[in-house]
């Protein structure tokens, strides 16, 4: 079963990780984040007039309430609870309908004055210096030292932290005057420090937020439980990653704010895993008294500007973050709207514009072949689905199996770089999958090694229809942030349009395939594909990795391979694309020219670099658990192949002409090939033959692989400097259609071979 979710009232394998977005560090995290941006919390601000009238008619009542509960209590009076109590009331009377009974006015008071003991005490002005207060002096500092007694640790702020988050969604539910209603309640986990239910891992969060439906909303949930009482498993209230809103990071001290948010960035990417709706996640850190709120992207990480809970204005605009998630549509929230689980049928629904965008059509979902599992990057997400709607488990028997979907629609949804203008954006893989469909549409050779594009569908860039004027807009980074905010970023910050590509098609991860025999058959189909897609639709994929390689079977049950992702692919011929000069892939598999972001034009030799590398990593480290290598030698050394992906882009790039160079240099590389594995000695002798092709089929400058280099001296710095002579790739580049074919038929030769070994 698919993991759903109860966010509002209303609700029903390994990503590749672009060069050019750095993976953070759990120690610099807060590097990565761009601070005190101003409109953070007006990001989740409702679209409609009455919705943002009811927002702030909501904030500013709690507010003046939450102001008056604290001058009460900084008064320092032995009547503050019955004060407080009736400040309570007198707020139930103007802003509820609700029945006004003790137990309420008593349960608001309680979980405020479990929050105000994180805030210090002020002292009464002029109390110690009037001669006539001195009696009360000292019953004011004893009362001052209870309140102000201090908070050893970070988890003695849990209890005070979740009760304001209690407090805020109590009242937002009693003020039931308006006219616009909430949406949801956001309310915290009870348990917190905890282990999520749905983890792989045991890392313990601190205090997880939920929405929480208006009719579900239980007085007696929220109220703290008895802990001497030990409750039964299942109904303990624990943190699900598939449920979360969001995760408030705590610490004690201002000073630990980087921890805070690089635990908070170890969390978020688990949300991403869990949940296949999701956009982009919101967070909060609370130093102390200090809170910021942060809003995580596929390329952007913001955090807003300080609201300091000791005053009146850090506390109005956290209510106002809190009120603006209850009235806020749920893409505000970071959900997709086209995207929702249908508890009934017990599946993924997800919605389709045909492609006279005349209809919205419904697929069927209950396979998640590739989930977005890092923090930064495209977010690919691949659903295996159906236009036909599955029957519901049988409720007699819910140990029955699901009825069988017959699947035989891809799903991909990811956010890719792109620019605003979709009309100008060579970048459109919905563009290129409509072209190579209708040119290799009579090529049997290749049928079913390439995603077909669903034409009853509309593929491309996702748009959602606002709920008020009907209207609808395109789904980017700038539109999910606004413009005030998107201006604030980094100014290298790129623009990613969320995309969805509706194909024929099905095909699983290479984890699937069963041999060496097998990967190498898949290989060959791959490049195969990849050379008629050169040729008649002069298309170059660009981006040939272990992730965009498919593997599927025939009714014979043997293994062929399928090309995707077609996301970073260029028109050969069109010279004036910008896409051509930037660099794209997987580090480890990117070509030397690319990881050099040479000027040079790319080539398909470039791909068949790129799969003599994947060729490389296969055969050291496996394809699946059950083949994978230690990724260290015998002495306990990193591998040679470590230096791929390791270091910096140049560093990367030398490292990779090094062991190109010559057939010494790449013995090495070869030699540490997992001979544990059955006909490994085939994959060992291919990628020498593949080599020997791509660097030394020809003598002269386009032997090797390193630049002929010259010392020669600079007159004005009077140094003598390196200058290139020649680049073999450069030079080799010219010969790139003859050498594709060489290249093509040694391993079309090996995947006969493989055929052999197979008895096939």
């Amino acid at each position: 079963m698919i993991n759903g979710s109860s966010r509002s009232s209303s609700s029903s394998g390994a990503e590749e990780q672009p060069a050019s977005t750095p993976r953070p560090k759990q120690s610099q995290a807060h590097e990565y984040l761009k601070p005190n941006i101003d409109g953070i919390i007006d990001v989740a601000s409702p679209d409609d007039v009455m919705g943002k009238n009811a927002v702030t008619r909501t904030t500013n009542s709690i507010a003046r309430l939450v102001d008056t509960l604290f001058r009460y209590r900084d008064l320092l009076a032995d009547n503050y609870e019955e004060k407080s109590k009736q400040g309570i009331r007198d707020w139930l009377t103007r802003n509820s309908r609700s029945r006004m009974t003790k137990k309420l006015v008593d349960h608001l008071f309680s979980l405020f004055s479990q929050f105000q003991r994180l805030t210090p005490v002020k002292s009464k002005a002029g109390s110690s210096r009037n001669e006539k207060n001195k009696a009360d002096s000292s019953r004011n500092k004893k009362n001052k030292a209870a309140a102000n007694a201090a908070l050893m640790n970070e988890r003695q702020m849990y209890e005070p932290t979740k009760a304001f988050v209690s407090f805020i969604s109590e009242c937002v539910s009693l003020q039931n005057k308006l006219k616009t209603q909430p949406k949801r309640l956001i309310q915290p986990f009870e348990k917190t420090n905890v282990c999520p239910k749905d983890s792989e891992h045991d890392w313990r969060v601190d205090v997880a937020l939920k929405c929480a439906s208006l009719k579900d909303t239980s007085l007696s949930r929220s109220v703290p439980r008895n802990s001497a009482v030990k409750e039964p498993a299942e109904l303990e209230d624990r943190p699900e990653l598939a449920d979360t809103l969001a995760f408030i990071e705590l610490k004690r001290h201002e000073k630990e704010m980087a921890d805070a948010y690089a635990q908070l960035f170890r969390y978020t990417k688990d949300i991403y895993m869990a949940q296949h709706d999701r956009r982009f996640i919101w967070g909060m850190v609370m130093c102390d008294t200090t809170v910021q709120a942060c809003i995580f992207g596929p390329n952007y990480a913001a955090a807003s500007k300080d609201m300091r809970l000791t005053t009146g204005t850090g506390r109005k605009n956290f209510i106002r973050l809190f009120v603006n998630w209850s009235f806020c549509d749920s893409s505000k929230l970071g959900y997709d709207p086209t995207i929702s689980y249908d508890y009934k049928l017990q599946c993924l629904m997800i919605q389709a514009v045909s492609s006279d965008n005349k209809e919205t059509k419904v697929f069927y979902s209950r396979e998640v072949v590739i989930c977005a599992e890092r923090m930064f990057g495209r977010h690919t997400r691949c659903f295996k689905a159906t236009a036909d709607r599955p029957s519901p488990p049988d409720e007699n028997d819910p140990r029955k199996p699901h009825q069988q979907m017959n699947c035989s629609i891809f799903i991909k949804d990811a956010w890719t770089e792109a620019l605003e203008n979709a009309d100008e954006d060579g970048r459109e893989e919905a563009k290129y999958l409509e072209k190579i469909t209708d040119r290799l549409k009579d090529v049997t050779s290749v049928k079913g090694m390439y995603p077909e594009l669903y034409e009853d569908c509309a593929s491309g860039r996702v748009r959602f229809a606002d709920p008020v004027s009907g209207r609808s807009h395109e789904d980017n980074s700038k539109t999910v942030l606004g413009d005030d905010v998107w201006r604030q970023l980094d100014k290298n910050t790129v623009l990613r349009a969320h995309k969805r590509i509706y194909t024929r098609g099905i095909g699983k991860p290479i984890k699937h395939i069963k041999s060496v025999p097998e990967f190498i058959i898949v290989a060959a189909d791959i490049m195969r594909c990849h050379w008629e897609i050169v040729k008649r639709c002069d298309i170059l994929h660009r981006d040939i990795s272990v992730n965009n390689m498919l593997v599927r079977r025939n009714s014979n049950s043997e293994a062929r391979g399928m090309l995707i992702d077609f996301d970073h692919s260029i028109s050969i011929n069109d010279k004036n694309d910008p896409t051509h000069a930037e660099r794209t892939g997987t580090l480890q598999f990117m070509s030397i020219s690319n990881l050099d972001k040479s000027e040079l034009k790319p080539t398909a030799l470039d791909d068949w670099e790129s799969m003599l590398y994947i060729l490389c990593w296969i055969g050291t480290f496996g394809w699946s658990s059950s083949t994978r290598a230690n990724k260290t030698g015998d002495s306990g050394e990193p591998k040679q192949l470590d230096r791929w992906h390791m270091g910096t882009l140049k560093e990367i790039a030398k490292a990779k002409r090094a062991d190109l160079h010559n057939k010494d240099h790449f013995q090495n590389i070869a030699l540490e090939f997992n001979f544990g594995l059955e006909n490994v000695d085939l994959l060992f002798n291919l990628v020498k033959e593949l080599r020997n092709v791509l660097i030394d089929k020809y003598s002269g400058n386009l032997g090797g692989a390193l630049k002929n280099e010259d010392m020669q001296l600079n007159t004005k710095t009077k140094k003598f400097e390196a200058v290139v002579l020649s680049d073999p790739f450069e030079e080799r580049a010219a010969k790139w259609e003859e050498l594709s074919e060489s290249l093509l038929t040694v391993l079309e030769d090996f995947a006969q071979k493989a055929r052999e070994r197979l008895g096939k």
